[in-house]
């Protein structure tokens, strides 16, 4: 026998097994996908109820540490060490010119916890009041006091306190008078 009549006598007996009802299987069909559908339904129930479940739990801590973040002070903790009320005075020997001049006598300086910084001559009316800003960074004091007519310029100075002293070192300061004012004798709390 040749092989295409082979062929063609395998394809009828295979097709002589089949079974061509459609309508008998469809039943079988419909039932077996309607079970993978609740299945599915019900895992993705479980896993809803799951992650509402760990939301539930979890959620009110999440939002206590998230609240707690949001409602604490951003208060630099370096301007806490310098803070207080200071006073120095500063004799004529201390200064070597002219423009000096200005900072011989008794000064006050308040250094407020939010940046504020008051500095005041007590005993020299000319030079008067300056209320400005600094700011600390580590070891690094920024001022702009008595910027205008006397002083320009930002001056920068290392700072450090030991117990009731407060001293200034120059790092950079354009004012000979606020570089005399700061740097000429420690602070000594008031």
């Amino acid at each position: 026998m040749a092989i295409d009549d082979r062929l063609r006598d395998g394809l009828r007996r295979s097709m002589s097994e089949i079974d061509a009802d459609a309508e008998r299987h469809l039943g079988d069909a419909r039932r077996r996908g309607r079970r993978r559908l609740v299945i599915r339904r019900a895992v993705a129930a479980v896993a809803v109820a799951a992650a509402l479940a760990i939301v539930a739990v979890a959620g009110p801590g999440v939002l206590d540490i998230v609240r707690d973040q949001r409602h604490r002070p951003a208060a630099p903790s370096s301007l806490v060490p310098i803070s207080g009320t200071y006073t120095t005075t500063i004799r004529t020997s201390d200064t070597t010119g002219d423009t000096e001049a200005g900072a011989v006598g008794t000064w006050l300086l308040t250094l407020d916890g939010n940046g504020t910084l008051d500095l005041a001559s007590l005993t020299n009316g000319d030079v008067g009041r300056s209320v400005t800003q600094y700011q600390v960074s580590g070891g690094e004091f920024i001022t702009t006091a008595l910027t205008g007519s006397t002083c320009s310029g930002t001056g920068r100075y290392a700072w450090s306190r030991i117990g009731s002293s407060l001293t200034f070192a120059v790092v950079s300061d354009p004012c000979p008078l606020r570089v005399a004012i700061f740097s000429s004798r420690p602070w000594t709390s008031a």
